[in-house]
């Protein structure tokens, strides 16, 4: 059995025990890392900045350089409003921010630029990349239109992608990342009902009471340290919390309770908790009659949907001290601690067809008790008002060429991406299939480990999406299997190598905006450049050179910083932040909900009667508009004799999306933390309960295969009681086929997804999955 708690209190992935080192040495250029102690280390000669972006967070680092201006030590910034808990508290790095000093001398790095000559990739220089990519897209757009190409748009930090491709060149296939990847369930649902996608994740931390951790881990996958620190002090502080997951995360091992419901089930919890709610009156009935569309319904999807009736079907009666009352108990401390009670959640109700309706249960509580945007609450954090670089630097109005051309992303009846009956991802092999789409571009972005990977990358049978598209260019900073597959391939320079910036909202300041910046720390290695310079290079070269006045990215930023008479050398002064402007609570007051609703809809009736009409006639039960119960399998995968176990997956505090997988600090971290060190293995793994371990004769440190109706892959079992009998995790995804180690350690799980399976609400790609896992596979 793995063993995950030191037992010290602190976690095998805390963020405290990993990332309070606060420094990495390494030899510059060698790739060779090790964690110590800052005290034992001999600083540099020269102190730079950063930001660090493998998670997307932007917690700031201080970057020591030696001599020779290689960089030799990372450490946070102290009272960082992402990577610290806030005034006067240390800053730190975790294990991903640590890890940019070995990405940035990683050996494995893209190191010049490509481009597909006589079928095999044909190492270029830049002039020769450019202008080959310019000639190459404009002969596109010649021949098939740019609607024919279409755009992965992942947390690329350029600021001008989407511009070229969608204002300039003219592409209206526009594919972000977030939505269709990651919490497309929660976050439309929220949007929709006018929390906000991102809201249903940001609590008021320092003024908390009550915290309901629902399907997220934010000891483990926290949107910068800022997060789990004010997590550990509103407990400390005596606020009480309670998570909500199949599996026990770091933050579930520092919870006052554990409720280990069944997958898919979150839906019914949350109906039974209204329920209590509402019969003892608790509820706050000004907000719901005032700021609220749609109670009515909300009172009769909860009728009758009791604690009792919750504990069967989340299986939390089957464990000793759960059950009906601990359910009533926790609904009766929720509200009345409200408004300072909140929830966050995230990729636990956001990854599943069957998801979409328990994200609308869950949502539902949050106005139900009154808690948006007041104390302790929700949070609805804000950020400062930044000048347009196009509208300053330009002197034409930027156009939107994109705006009058056929979207093949989007149903013609209903407008939305997702009621096309497949995802963005999912679908695109099937527009390259019947001609709609004909080439992509892509930048930090990994399409084939999101979705229905063998339809990305073909079987011995047939030819996979990539090797059909005409034409394919990336832009990364190392080779995934969609790199070695692209005609042209363009090497970034990492995070240190680059000028960086973010504009507040989320993160430990609740009461001020904020703004964040760092100029490049190291001279790009080998023949890298930044994002920025690529996509301008790029796009003076197809004729648009009014658009891209700048000569660097901070110039570029500088445009934006006008708005505040401040520039990104004003910020390296300040630690690289400044605090601005304080903003308030209730902002729905004067601003109105999301989407500009001016109340907040437990009902979708006005607005998606049409589309949960069509979602009905798919699932062949009646979908509703209000919040419902929905079994496990209505939408999504159905459990089998053949597949009995429930496949989901999850993140690790040692990698962001596959970027930094390639790295061997990260690699040997996470053998590590499952005690897995001594195997001659580096990948992800599978997560197992003893119970279904022993059922198939597998033990720890075992290879397994597992398998659905669709396909199957390899890894290495983690046995553990931290999981509960039934569900199996993968952790993290995004290794194997198609990633950038596709021929090292570790499986893609996407390798088991259909294309169908899907929520047609969101366009969410399913990752529960019914599977069934067998001892056996290759080591």
């Amino acid at each position: 059995m793995s063993e995950r708690d030191d037992g010290s209190g602190l976690t095998r992935r805390s963020l405290l025990k990993t990332a309070a080192a606060g420094a990495v040495a390494a030899t510059a250029g060698c790739g060779s890392v090790g964690s110590q102690s800052s005290a034992s280390l001999t600083r540099g000669s020269e102190t730079a900045y950063g930001n660090c972006w493998q998670c997307h967070k932007l917690c700031g680092m201080e970057v020591t350089l030696n001599e020779e201006g290689e960089a030799t030590e990372l450490h946070g910034i102290d009272g960082h409003p992402r990577g610290s808990a806030g005034e006067g508290t240390d800053g730190t790095l975790c294990p991903k921010g640590l890890s940019q000093l070995e990405k940035a001398y990683s050996p494995q790095r893209i190191k010049r630029p490509y481009v597909r000559k006589d079928g095999e990739l044909k190492p270029v220089d830049w002039d020769e990349a450019i202008s080959y990519t310019a000639d190459r897209l404009q002969a596109f757009a010649d021949e098939h239109g740019p609607e024919s190409l279409i755009e992965f748009h992942g947390w690329g930090t350029a600021g001008v992608f989407s511009t070229l491709f969608r204002n300039l060149y003219g592409c209206p296939n526009h594919v972000p990342h977030p939505t269709p990847t990651c919490f497309g369930s929660m976050a439309v649902t929220g949007t929709l009902m006018g929390l906000g996608g991102g809201n249903i994740r940001w609590v008021d931390y320092p003024n908390t009471e009550y915290v309901l951790v629902w399907g997220r881990d934010p000891l483990e996958s926290f949107a910068g340290q800022w997060e789990a620190k004010q997590l550990l002090e509103a407990r400390e502080r005596g606020a009480k919390i309670v998570t909500i997951d199949p599996v026990y995360t770091e933050t579930a091992k520092k919870s006052d309770e554990w409720l280990p419901v069944e997958p898919r089930t979150d839906g019914a919890l949350a109906l039974a908790m209204a329920n209590v709610i509402i019969e003892e009156g608790l509820y706050d009935e000004e907000f719901v009659e005032n700021y609220t569309h749609g109670f009515e319904t909300y009172k009769e999807a909860v009728a009758g949907k009791t604690p009792e009736w919750a504990a069967e079907k989340t299986g939390l009666a089957d464990h000793d001290g759960l059950g009906a009352e601990t359910i009533r108990e926790i609904a009766i401390e929720f509200a009345e601690a409200a408004p300072a009670a909140a929830i966050t959640s995230w990729t636990g109700l956001g990854q599943s067809a069957d998801h979409q309706k328990a994200a609308q249960n869950v949502v539902a509580l949050t106005a139900l008790v009154g808690n948006i945007d007041r104390p302790g609450g929700q949070r609805w954090f804000a950020s400062p008002a930044l000048s347009d670089p196009f509208e300053v630097g330009c002197e034409e109005e930027l156009p939107n060429n994109a705006a009058d051309r056929q979207c093949y992303l989007t149903d013609k009846e209903t407008g939305y991406a997702s009621m096309t009956g497949k995802p963005v991802q999912n679908r695109v092999p099937e527009m390259v299939d019947n001609g709609d789409v004909q080439g992509m571009v892509y930048y930090y972005r990994n399409p084939v480990t999101d979705g229905a990977a063998q339809e990305w990358l073909g079987t011995d049978e047939r030819e996979g999406a990539l090797e059909q598209m005409e034409l394919v260019v990336g832009i990364d900073a190392f080779w995934s299997e969609t790199a070695r597959k692209a005609d042209v391939v363009l090497p970034e320079s990492s995070q240190l190598e680059k000028a960086m910036f973010g504009s507040g909202g989320y993160g430990a300041y609740n009461e001020r905006t904020w703004i964040t910046g760092s100029k490049a720390a190291i001279e790009p290695q080998w023949e890298t450049r930044p994002g920025f310079e690529i996509v301008s290079e790029l796009g003076r070269e197809m004729g648009y050179e009014e658009f891209f006045p700048w000569e660097s990215k901070e110039d570029y930023i500088n445009d934006q910083l006008s708005e505040l008479d401040l520039t990104l050398e004003d910020l390296e002064a300040e630690d690289t932040y400044v605090l601005l402007d304080e903003f308030g609570y209730e902002k729905w007051k004067g601003g109105g909900f999301a989407q500009g609703a001016d109340e907040f809809w437990f009902d979708l009736d006005k607005k998606l009667e049409g589309m949960y009409a069509k979602l009905s006639e798919r699932a062949g039960t009646e979908i509703t508009t209000g919040p419902q119960w929905v079994e496990p399998g209505t939408i999504g995968d159905e459990l089998t004799e053949d597949y009995p176990l429930e496949m989901l997956d999850t993140r690790t505090v040692e990698f962001s999306h596959g970027g930094d997988q390639a790295l061997s600090l990260p690699l040997e971290q996470l053998a590590e933390s499952y005690g897995l060190e001594h195997e001659d293995y580096r990948g992800n793994y599978l997560v197992i309960h003893p119970d279904d371990a022993s059922e198939r004769d597998i033990e720890h440190g075992d290879m397994v295969t597992i398998a659905s109706e669709h396909g199957e892959a390899e890894l290495m079992a983690a046995v553990t009681e931290g999981i509960r009998p039934g569900a199996v995790s993968v952790e993290p995804y995004g290794f194997g086929r198609g990633s950038i180690q596709p021929d090292g350690d570790g499986a893609n799980n996407m390798l088991l997804n259909s294309p169908e399976q899907i929520d047609p609400v969101s366009g969410e790609i399913d990752r529960h999955i019914a599977v069934e896992v067998s001892p056996g596979g290759d080591a």
